[in-house]
């Protein structure tokens, strides 16, 4: 079992590194951090905040929207050439295959997190910066994030196109940014409420209780600061993520496993 799951996860992991639009994607966002280091020299006494600031920004954006893409086609693809069809009869499990399709795009993803980390480590000692334990913490949690937004991909493409799964997957990481806030959302101060306000902010908070909480993967100002997030932050972000992640692959696997092939 676990060699059929190492095989699909090796050649998944060849086929988003042969991927033109990923290795694009890729060079795009380094290319940007790049521009980030032109526009930090130009501001005052502020190119370090601005190095950091500006660079985790796009290393988290640039990351997640490449997740979303490539997972939201992971599964469509397979359709779409009928590579499907010869492995559906083999002596494998449906959840296998899906299983070591995300395995290998998540390794895929920590090698691509791994060089922006690095390379924008690289660009902020030129600004006057320094190096901290932060990055790479920060880089971490933002692999997490992104291994979480490529488990609910996986479940929206095991039944959707690839079109309206980017567009819900988009949709549940925007408000999983803003759970934290969502969460505890009022419309109208108390003497202002309505039946309605009420509802559309009972919907919200609800919408935002469903959803991965995503705003704990957000450690900007740590970076900015200068300041190492504690060890139990790190491990309870770690074992959130491994928790959304899991019930992400079973619920995509329940619905890869009833979806006609025929």
């Amino acid at each position: 079992m676990i060699g059929q799951l190492l095989a699909i996860a090796h050649n998944t992991l060849r086929e988003a590194v042969r991927n033109r639009l990923f290795a694009t994607l890729v060079f795009f966002a380094l290319g940007m951090l790049g521009l980030t280091l032109a526009v930090s020299s130009a501001s005052l006494h502020e190119e370090v905040r601005l190095m950091k600031d500006v660079g985790l920004f796009l290393i988290s954006t640039f990351s997640v929207l490449i997740a979303i893409f490539t997972g939201v086609n992971l599964v469509y693809k397979e359709l779409e050439r009928k590579t499907i069809y010869t492995v559906v009869p083999k002596p494998i499990w449906r959840w296998q295959f899906l299983v070591g399709k995300y395995l290998g795009l998540a390794t895929a993803m920590a090698v691509q997190v791994a060089v922006m980390i690095a390379v924008l480590g690289g660009l902020i000692p030129v600004v006057g910066g320094e190096i901290g334990v932060e990055l790479w913490q920060a880089g971490w949690l933002v692999y997490a994030e992104v291994c979480v937004v490529l488990a609910v991909a996986m479940i929206f493409s095991s039944f959707s196109t690839p079109f309206l799964s980017g567009l819900l997957t988009l949709g549940v990481f925007i408000v999983g940014r803003f759970a934290d806030v969502l969460s505890t959302l009022r419309l109208a101060p108390v003497d202002e409420r309505t039946a309605l306000t009420e509802t559309i902010s009972a919907a919200v908070r609800g919408v935002a209780a469903v959803v991965p909480d995503l705003s704990i993967y957000d450690v900007t100002p740590q970076l900015v600061y200068g300041t190492p997030l504690t060890a139990a932050y790190v491990i309870e972000g770690t074992l959130l993520a491994a928790t959304y992640i899991g019930l992400g692959l079973l619920i995509a696997s329940i619905l890869f496993h009833r979806r006609d092939f025929t």
